[in-house]
């Protein structure tokens, strides 16, 4: 990861620590995908039972690291929480504290560069992350390295943005009003949208056993909450910081004039889409 995008998801840690908490409900529905796919019954015979070492990375303030620790707390296991941008490691260790989660430590690592030995893990997840480095196969091939042998990894991943309507409003309107997207921010969270190119690029960081299933939940938002905001801020805070009470107030309302198709019945219902790619080392 580059210095200049490690400044910038510095400059979000406090956003991420302000919506983690009203965002854990919605967050604990979607990461059930990642602890299925990543077979921790299938992982704990084949370790005889031995508790499971699980690697959570770009953990941001706690997810999906919580959900894990939450699933092996019955048997013992362990996650190992990491985020490259320190300030969030701190928020995800105050959080932990708050929720009472204590089979979990967290470490500052860079998912390029890991300070793990050899076949350390069981369990490699990473939740709308991968996307972001500087060279993502470099940080595949680093899971791939940390991962015991019969171990899995388990990403989640954007669609590409036709498939994700709020995404699409979210770069057509700030583009409009502030002259940001997310390629002018540098972020390209659909970098492994395409779920078979995806596959091939896990292929050639040396996993088997590669598989990908793709999600389309809606929830139901009445039409009076700004539903928009959270993602908004965690991806562009720095820049929504800036701007003028008018600027913001015309954002939302362009923002609910864009979504207002998806409205039903008073309230949002608006598809978010991804994919959950799970792949094995032999």
């Amino acid at each position: 990861m580059t210095a200049q995008t490690q400044t910038t998801w510095h400059h979000l840690s406090s956003d991420w620590i302000n919506w983690a908490d009203r965002l854990a409900p919605a967050a604990e529905k979607i990461n059930r995908h990642m602890i299925e796919a990543a077979d921790l019954d299938g992982l704990a015979r084949l370790r005889a039972g031995a508790p499971l070492d699980v690697l959570d990375l770009a953990s941001g303030v706690g997810e999906p690291a919580f959900s894990f620790a939450r699933a092996l707390g019955d048997a013992g296991g362990h996650v190992t929480a990491s985020d490259i941008v320190p300030e969030m490691c701190d928020g995800l260790s105050a959080r932990a504290v708050e929720e009472g989660i204590t089979n979990i430590s967290v470490i500052p690592a860079d998912m390029e560069k890991l300070p793990f030995s050899d076949q350390s893990f069981d369990v490699v997840s990473c939740r709308f992350g991968v996307m972001f480095c500087t060279d993502p196969d470099q940080a595949l091939c680093e899971a791939h390295r940390v991962l015991r042998s019969g171990g899995r990894a388990v990403y989640m991943v954007w669609a590409p943005m036709v498939d994700n309507p709020l995404f699409a409003a979210m770069d057509a309107v700030l583009g409009n009003i502030l002259g940001v997207g997310f390629e002018s921010a540098g972020l390209d969270p659909f970098a492994f949208g395409h779920p078979d190119k995806s596959m091939m690029r896990l292929e050639d960081a040396g996993f088997t056993d590669i598989a990908a299933t793709t999600h389309s939940p809606a929830g139901r938002i009445p039409e009076k909450v700004a539903f928009w905001k959270p993602q908004m801020d965690m991806l562009f805070g720095n820049v929504l910081r800036t701007a003028s009470d008018m600027d913001r107030g015309a954002i939302d309302a362009a923002m609910f004039e864009t979504l207002s198709p998806y409205i039903e019945d008073g309230h949002f219902q608006v598809p978010i889409c991804f994919h959950v790619l799970s792949a094995k080392r032999a």
